[in-house]
């Protein structure tokens, strides 16, 4: 079915209960015994219906998929033409049988669905393949694309310069967009990306259009739309931006300096946490922190959205307008301040929405939202289907705002609030099935990586988790405050840091354990059987419960 059912339950009530509850029932009044004393418990356990759509599942899964092929093996024009026409004809049809049908009176799922549902998915494989054919024959001719040596190119950074791991080097890397491409005596257009080595980019910043003169390497990072490696030489600064863009630089390196006198792990975890720059974080905590999967801390997620969003409501008096204005305020502070990255795109915009819908008290539907972000990604951007960086950002969101978010649910409809045990239980709960859930999804491509799995990555994040909100506020607040009082904003990233410690010795303390980097004989291959096999033996467990057993058991009375 399009839409799929998920029953919450609230419960209120005595003393008398145990910590863990029965399953729903209607609504039932317990009435208090004549000797029951002079306090009457009255307890009452409703269940109501939650509607999860997820129609546009399939269309996210589609477009990916048709993103991820075509960027490679552009396809013809004829068959996304044909992939139009049908688009149109299954919504011709479902306007004409919304127009001359009446609806259902009684109906869980809206009437027509499924051909709605077909209609968004063949509307989103025609755009996905139309976009991605035309991004990859681009590709193809681009005139960056060449095994001419020298080059000399004009780039835009995508990202703040990485200082070289060794001390013994002078040059900088930096992702960057190749703008133009001097050929003969023109300079062609381009739109391809490289990955560049330049001496002396310690002041170049996010933004910066620069004038490259060096050699081109196709032997490394050259996957479309990546050119390869550029070897600079001469470097000559053509632009810069103001207003916002200047802002974001000025408050980057104020905070850099305000966290010099950390120690050393907080010196690279601080700004990472907070404003998701990792440059300085020490090669052996990095390689601890991949092996305990806590690298999602490094950079800015939902997690940390939710945080600051939480946090912002409890500062706020409940007044819708206020509280909405806010979130906007602080959500577009967010991306100017990070990045306009896909992952933080994605993480802001799903945040916004469930956010938003408990400030108008509406429930939004988180999985949509998602779904939503995801296409409208990948047909603004179609090589982020080929990025693993992204692949592993939508699918752990997947699976927290999904069965992460169905299971937290369940432990609050199973255990009991109003006890110390079951308030501990839920905490436990809602703590342990965040990171199982998104271990889960990832692990696949975590394997496909690096085969391995983090074996104690769970329990990592469970202890880690504490500190995050602490690291969190602390060090947003210190780079906020950065350019405007320096001695304030150093008091906030020492009162970070004291998390960050913690997050650190939780990452190296488990990465020291015996099989934390576990080899996976197989691969990918033996991941994916283990998840078909769990998956084959649940829906036969399933299937049994509904169709055999009521059977057997009615073979039984008779």
């Amino acid at each position: 079915m399009p839409m799929s059912n998920d029953i919450e339950g609230e419960e209120t009530g005595g003393e008398e209960l145990l910590p863990i509850a029965q399953s729903p029932q209607p609504t039932t009044v317990h009435q208090p015994s004549p000797g029951a004393g002079k306090r009457a418990h009255q307890v009452t356990d409703q269940s109501t219906p939650r509607m999860i759509d997820l129609r546009l599942l399939p269309a996210a899964v589609a477009t990916w998929a048709a993103t991820w092929w075509a960027t490679a093996h552009p396809v013809a024009w004829p068959a996304i033409v044909l992939c139009a026409l049908a688009a149109l004809s299954s919504a011709a049809s479902y306007a004409w049988n919304r127009r001359h049908a009446l609806p259902p009176r009684h109906a869980l799922t809206p009437p027509r669905s499924v051909r709605l549902a077909a209609t968004l998915l063949l509307s989103s494989t025609a755009c996905a393949l139309a976009v991605a054919s035309a991004a990859g024959q681009s590709s193809l001719l681009d005139p960056a694309r060449s095994d001419e040596s020298p080059v000399h190119v004009r780039v835009r950074l995508l990202r703040d310069p990485t200082p070289a791991s060794s001390g013994f080097s002078r040059r900088s890397r930096a992702r960057v967009r190749i703008l133009a491409v001097e050929v003969g005596q023109r300079w062609l257009t381009s739109s391809a990306t490289a990955l560049v080595s330049a001496p002396s980019w310690q002041d170049a910043a996010r933004g910066d259009v620069y004038q490259l003169e060096g050699s081109l390497d196709t032997s490394f990072a050259a996957q479309p739309p990546s050119v390869g490696v550029i070897r600079a030489r001469k470097t000559q600064l053509l632009w810069r931006p103001g207003g916002l863009d200047a802002w974001r630089r000025e408050t980057h390196r104020a905070f850099g300096s305000a966290c010099g006198s950390l120690p050393r792990d907080a010196r690279g975890l601080v700004p990472g946490m907070s404003i998701g720059d990792d440059r300085m974080v020490p090669s052996d905590l990095a390689d601890a922190m991949k092996a305990t999967s806590l690298t999602h801390l490094t950079a800015v997620s939902g997690s940390h959205i939710v945080i600051i969003l939480a946090t912002l409501n409890l500062l706020l008096p409940a007044r819708k307008p206020l509280r909405v204005g806010a979130t906007i305020l602080v959500l577009a502070t967010i991306v100017i301040l990070v990045g306009p990255e896909a992952s933080v795109l994605r993480s802001v915009c799903v945040a916004s929405v469930a956010s938003l819908g408990l400030v108008l008290g509406r429930e939004g539907q988180a999985i949509a939202a998602l779904c939503s972000v995801v296409t409208a990604t990948l047909l603004i951007d179609p090589w982020a289907s080929r990025s693993y960086g992204f692949a592993l950002s939508a699918l752990a969101a997947l699976a927290v705002v999904g069965p992460a978010a169905a299971l937290a649910r369940g432990a609050k409809r199973r255990v009991r609030g109003d006890t110390r045990i079951g308030k501990v239980l839920r905490c436990l709960a809602e703590l342990v099935c965040v990171p199982a859930l998104a271990e889960l999804f990832t692990a696949p491509l975590i394997v496909s990586l690096s085969g391995t799995v983090p074996v104690w990555g769970i329990a990592a994040n469970v202890a880690a988790e504490p500190a995050v909100p602490v690291a969190t506020l602390a060090g947003l607040s210190g780079a906020l405050l950065a350019p405007i009082s320096p001695p304030t904003s150093s008091a906030c990233a020492h009162v970070a840091s004291w998390a960050t410690g913690w997050i650190a010795d939780c990452a190296r303390f488990f990465a020291a354990l015996p099989g934390s980097r576990t080899q996976v004989p197989g691969g990918v291959g033996t991941v994916l059987s283990l998840y078909v096999c769990v998956g084959v033996g649940w829906a036969s467990w399933r299937a049994w419960q509904h169709w055999v057993r009521p059977l057997v058991d009615e073979a039984g009375e008779l």
